[in-house]
Order: structure tokens, then sequence, then C-alpha cells
């Protein structure tokens, strides 16, 4: 079982993040840390503070030396798939091989609207997000990358760098939709997320049946696919404890406490002891 958390990028200050972070790495318990990746703060006014997510990753990257990291998740509309890949990679040498790439379609349309960002339809996001996926793996893991998709070109792409970490830094997708989230975990992903905020056991099984059988569908053992539940801690140790175990009872292998702002330096330490004893 992997343990991780997330301290939102926003109405938090830079040393808030570094002291939970070098903590984090230092203790040990947790095996990593992820940022969410938005403009605008979601479920909040546009006037509170956020700041962007891969920069923060860059200097997470350099003040730690064990803990792994990486965006949960970054939204597809934001970058151009090799763009992203060039950050990731550059991350992936930087922390020496700890990073690992969450995106997913996007969705906030506020924030993308008032900075001018295109936001597709639902199916037409999830048709770019397969693409970057597929864009992605190519940069990564061959010598010279051609690409012809409905959303992106790429022509005798050379990316240089490889990852240190080989294929390539693991891949996650979160969500629950089974019609296109879960299929697309099942071809791409190296772990799969599922976002509790009501404490639904019920819908967590049903998706794990829809993720066993899309993995067949796409011919791919669901072994290779790690299972992580991220909920909002309440404030309740207690409860967070009964609700770890009760995931790791059916099937969970990765569990990720969110905490949401206001963050605290000193939360994620305390959840660990609890969580440890």
């Amino acid at each position: 079982m992997r343990h991780s958390f997330k301290i939102w990028a926003q109405e938090v200050e830079w040393s808030v993040l570094r002291e939970a972070w070098v903590e984090a790495d230092r203790s040990g318990f947790w095996d990593a840390v992820w940022l969410n990746d938005h403009l605008y703060p979601p479920k909040s006014v546009a006037s509170k503070p956020i700041m962007e997510a891969w920069t923060l990753l860059a200097g997470l990257a350099a003040i730690t030396n064990r803990i792994r990291f990486g965006t949960m998740v970054s939204a597809n509309t934001f970058r151009h798939p090799a763009i992203l890949a060039k950050q990731a990679v550059t991350l992936d040498h930087m922390s020496g091989g700890r990073l690992e790439i969450g995106v997913g379609t996007g969705w906030h349309e506020q924030e993308h609207a008032a900075f001018g960002i295109p936001l597709p339809s639902v199916g037409t996001r999830f048709d770019m997000l397969e693409e970057t996926f597929a864009v992605m793996h190519g940069l990564f893991t061959e010598e010279s990358f051609t690409f012809d998709g409905n959303h992106h070109h790429l022509v005798d792409a050379v990316f240089e760098p490889k990852p240190v970490q080989k294929p390539r830094p693991p891949f996650v997708v979160g969500g629950t939709g089974p019609l296109r989230t879960i299929p697309l975990a099942a071809r791409w992903a190296d772990q799969w997320n599922f976002p509790d905020y009501t404490n639904d056991l019920d819908l967590f099984q049903s998706c794990l049946v829809r993720l066993d059988e899309a993995c067949e569908e796409a011919g791919r053992d669901r072994n290779q696919v790690e299972v992580s539940v991220q909920f909002r801690y309440s404030g309740d140790t207690a409860r967070t404890i009964d609700r770890v175990a009760a995931y790791e009872d059916l099937g969970a292998d990765h569990i990720l406490v969110s905490f949401t702002p206001p963050g605290e330096a000193s939360l994620p330490a305390r959840v660990a002891e609890a969580l440890s004893g």
C-alpha cells in the first residue's frame, strides 16, 4: 500500500508547501505528494491566489531526495503534449526519476473563458487526451516520432534526453466514467485514481469491475494498473483511518489524502502519525 497526499496550490504560501514537502521527504511515511493544476481556484472565487503546478513541481524536485510527486491532474487544454512531455522529462531528470504524470481533460469553464483558452466539447476533450498520451509515450520511447492525429501532428520529432524512468514516467488517469475515463485508463494509465468525496464504496467496487473489463478489452494485464483512491481530509483522523482500511480491504493499492485550503504545513505529518500508528 502506498500513501500520498495533496496540498492544494491555492490560498497557501510557498513556505507552507516547502515545509510540508521537506518534512514528508524526511519522515519516510508518505510515498508521494501531488498538486492540482488550475489557473483559477476550483470551487472558490477567482480572486483567491493560486500558483502554477509545474513550476512548483520543479521547486519540489530541487528540495527533496526521496518522495515521488506529480500532478493530480494537469489540464490537457493548457499545454501542447510535446511541451508537457518536455516539462516532464526535465523534471524526471531533476528529481532522479521520481515524477508521475497525471493528465485530465480539463473542466473549469471559468478559467478557460477568462484566459482565452478553448474548452471544446467533452467528447473532443477525451479524443485530445487520448492523443496526448500517445504523443508523450512516443516521444519518451522512440528515437524519432511521427504522429498524425485529428488534433496533433508531429513529423520526425527527435526528443532528447529520454526519461530517467524506463520506458517512461508513470501515467495517471483519474475519474469514474465507465465509457471514456476507465477505458482510457486501461489503455494508458499506470495508475488509475478513484476520486471519492462521498465515501461511495459501492461506486468504487463497480468501477473496479469496469476496470477489469476494460483491461481485458484492451488486452492489458489488470495488475499493471495501480488503483489509488483520493479523498479529502475532514479533520477527523479516526474517520480517515477507517476509510483507508475500508479501501484497502476492497483492493486499493494506494491512498491519497487531499488537504483542502487553507493548507497547513503540519497536517500531513499529523495524519501520517495517525495512519502509521
